[in-house]
């Protein structure tokens, strides 16, 4: 049964308590609408940066040090997560001192406890994260990603190494205090909630309202070409389109079609470039959502030699979703097949995050509603996505391991 309490504290602070039967621990979960979505080209990476700071217990002092300390003597856990559009702050503890918990999830937004020497001492280990993460495989997909988008989306969530060093103390310090402004917080309380949590709670209440962060709500789809050059014997290859943002209902058969031509061994993508044609090992795509954006992508990694016969093959299959003859069966396949996905994770400690996601925006998660809209999604609504979203003209593309000459003969091959 989905059963939520949730509402505002005088000052704007939105609270969602989410019991779940049978839980052994307690999520307490802070949302702050920030990250790059909001940040300038000279403070990209700012949001990234105070996640450091807010969640380093090296910088704990005071009354944050003291209840951390009662917190761990217990079990606890501490996490972070920043995105585009949030800044998830994430305390798992036994339910008993999930009071305890909330106290310290309030003190931790305090921004006035982040201190010059703190800053100066986590900058060279964000530098170093900046670097590990260069060569890292997910790094393909964050450039065709920042490829696809201009302004606040095609930002990196941990920034670039120009605006790390650069970035001072006060403009540190300054962000913090719009980011936790009342109106940007959310606090969301899950598995084994108890009835004392709303005293927890009521400790928002004392947060300023201040100058929240926010955007013109504007997405532009620039898309780009980017080589990123390499000697390995494989090569990735990462297409984008733009897709539906995560209110629109056209996202759901957004996910049908992402699921259809990308995911699983029966998926399109990878029918056309493994089963088929051998030309690649690894073939999958899927689709992401924000709150005014969105995008459909496509992974490929391939043999050097085989390059641009994989390429090719490739552009061909993203041309021939849009003409799929689809049956009613295919789409069932596929809806149940994200049902069961969603289900899964409403069994687990992502629900909290998609509640936290959903809060940001002022609406509740209910799982069999969102079960309901997939299963609203018809063949043809997936033939119209096709159509309206899978356009080379709008697609952004990353490859990695090749250089300038390469990308060149890639871009001629799809005029």
């Amino acid at each position: 049964m989905e059963q939520y309490t949730a509402g505002y504290l005088s000052n704007g602070v939105g609270y969602l308590l989410a019991p779940r039967t049978n839980a052994h621990v307690t999520h307490v979960d802070v949302f702050l609408r920030a990250g790059p979505r909001y940040e300038s080209k000279a403070l990209n990476g700012v949001t990234h940066f105070l996640e450091h700071l807010l969640v380093n217990p090296a910088y704990f002092r005071g009354k944050v040090k003291r209840l951390w300390s009662a917190l761990e003597a217990r079990g606890a856990t501490l996490g972070a997560w920043t995105s585009k559009e949030f800044l998830m702050l994430r305390v798992v503890v036994p339910a008993e001192v999930t009071e305890t918990a909330l106290d310290f999830a309030r003190a931790m937004l305090d921004p006035v406890r982040i201190r010059k020497a703190d800053v100066e001492a986590e900058r060279p280990v964000i530098l170093d994260e900046l670097m590990r993460r260069r060569y890292s495989a997910q790094q393909a997909f964050l450039i065709v990603e920042e490829a696809l988008f201009s302004g606040g989306y095609g930002q990196p969530v941990l920034g670039k190494e120009a605006t790390v060093r650069e970035m001072t103390y006060r403009e540190i310090k300054t962000w913090a205090e719009r980011a936790t402004a009342a109106d940007s917080v959310r606090v969301v309380v899950s598995g084994n909630v108890e009835e004392a949590t709303m005293a927890g709670i009521e400790r928002f209440g004392d947060l300023e309202r201040g100058e929240p962060l926010y955007d013109e709500g504007y997405v532009e789809v620039a898309p780009r070409f980017v080589a990123i050059p390499g000697n390995s014997p494989r090569v990735r290859l990462l297409l984008a389109f733009p897709g539906p943002g995560m209110n629109r209902e056209d996202r759901y058969a957004s996910e049908v079609l992402a699921y259809l031509s990308g995911a699983g061994l029966r998926s399109r993508i990878f029918q056309d470039l493994r089963q088929k044609s051998g030309l690649a090992y690894e073939a999958f795509g899927g689709s992401m959502h924000y709150e005014n954006a969105g995008l459909l992508f496509f992974n490929v990694e391939l043999a050097r030699e085989r390059l641009f016969d994989g390429f090719r093959a490739l552009i061909d299959s993203v041309r021939s979703i849009a003409e799929l003859r689809l049956s009613s069966e295919d789409t069932k396949r596929a809806v149940e097949g994200l049902v069961m996905n969603l289900l899964q994770q409403t069994e687990a400690a992502q629900v909290s995050r998609k509640l936290g996601m959903s809060w940001l925006l002022d609406n509740l998660f209910f799982p069999s509603r969102e079960a309901m809209r997939y299963r609203r999604v018809t063949p043809a609504d997936v033939r119209g996505i096709a159509d309206k979203y899978l356009k080379t003209e709008t697609m952004a593309m990353a490859v990695v391991g090749v250089g300038a000459k390469e990308l060149t003969r890639m871009m001629e091959a799809i005029q």
